[in-house]
Formats: C-alpha cells, sequence, structure tokens
C-alpha cells in the first residue's frame, strides 16, 4: 500500500524500509542474477554485452535542475566508466527491453539497450523510489519517450539513451502517483 509522507525524511518510511531491508536486498540480487542471466543468453545468440551494475540510480524530472534534463541517471561504478562510454559511442540502441519489480515502493529495474547490426547489447540494472518518480512519469507520457542517463559519481557524462517508448518503464502511471510526495507544478 502506497505510503504518503510529509517529508522524504518521514519515521514512518524509514520503518518501512527497515521492515523490508531483507525483501529489498533479495530483489535487488534478484535483479543482478537476472541482468547477468539475459546477458548470458544475449552472448548465447553471439551479441556482445556488458552488464552494468548502477551504483544509484535517480529519477530527474525537468523542475529538478537548471537544465531540462529527465529520465533515469543511473551512477556507473568507475570500474565501468571507460566501458560503458565506449558502449554508448559505438552503438545505436534500436531496442529496449524494461525488466522490473516493484517491492516496498521500489522499483528493481533492469534496462537492455539493443543495437541488433552491432551485435551488441548494454544492461543496466539499477533502483530508486517511487515517491520521487511521479515528475518522471509525467514527463515521460506526456513526451511520450524516455531516457536513460549514465554518468559516473564525480558526474562525468558517459551517455545518453533515448527509448521510444514509456510504457516500457511506467506500464501504469497512476501506481507511481500513487507515492508521490513531492510538490510539482505539473498536477
Amino acid at each position: 500500500m502506497p505510503h504518503h509522507a510529509e517529508s522524504p525524511d518521514d519515521v514512518d518510511r524509514k520503518e518501512v524500509v527497515a521492515d523490508h531491508s531483507e525483501e529489498l536486498k533479495t530483489n535487488w540480487q534478484r535483479a543482478l542474477e537476472d541482468m547477468q542471466a539475459m546477458a548470458d543468453d544475449r552472448e548465447d545468440q553471439g551479441y556482445e554485452t556488458l552488464a552494468v551494475p548502477a551504483g544509484d540510480t535517480t529519477t530527474l524530472s525537468p523542475s529538478m535542475g537548471d537544465d531540462d534534463t529527465w529520465g533515469l541517471s543511473h551512477v556507473v561504478p568507475d570500474n565501468f566508466a571507460e566501458e560503458v562510454e565506449t558502449y554508448v559511442e559505438r552503438s545505436d540502441f534500436e531496442e529496449t527491453g524494461v525488466y522490473q519489480l516493484e517491492s516496498g515502493g521500489f522499483v528493481f529495474v533492469v534496462t537492455e539497450c539493443i543495437d541488433h547490426d552491432e551485435e551488441l547489447v548494454l544492461f543496466v540494472a539499477g533502483s530508486y523510489d517511487m515517491r520521487f518518480s511521479a515528475g518522471l512519469v509525467r514527463t515521460a507520457v506526456e513526451r511520450d519517450e524516455m531516457y536513460t542517463h549514465l554518468r559516473t559519481l564525480d558526474g562525468t557524462d558517459l551517455g545518453t539513451v533515448r527509448h521510444d517508448d514509456p510504457a516500457d518503464f511506467f506500464p501504469e502511471p497512476e501506481q507511481f502517483y500513487a507515492y508521490d510526495i513531492t510538490e510539482s507544478d505539473e498536477r
């Protein structure tokens, strides 16, 4: 059931996370295992793959920063950074697969970016709190597109992938709106 809070630091939310910490860890581990299994399957089909576990994932909406950047922003661990940048530079990802699980108000997501011509697949696993996603969901639905941003912890941009169908990420937008705790002019 959605939890509506007064602020992001609401004690009840901390209790929810604490009560579900084993479940959240298990779901993160499951996302990583699923990502690796999907990468192995693509390799068996002859594709070159890169599977990246994001160190952090943030939902960005246009109202959050100095520019109009929006989408899922993944922090790529330094040991993957150079290879991720090379993948994005040499690829024209024309197909996207999104695999996700919602649990306790968090989404565990694996995004599969596919370039069939170059036979390259980039997988990125991340998780994010649904309470802060409504602005992104509204923007993606209104603009009928979605973005995945890849950067390092120090903010170095490694690349951006555009996705044609936000429904792959947000099949039931209302589900995300129910968790919204942010004040927004977009409503």
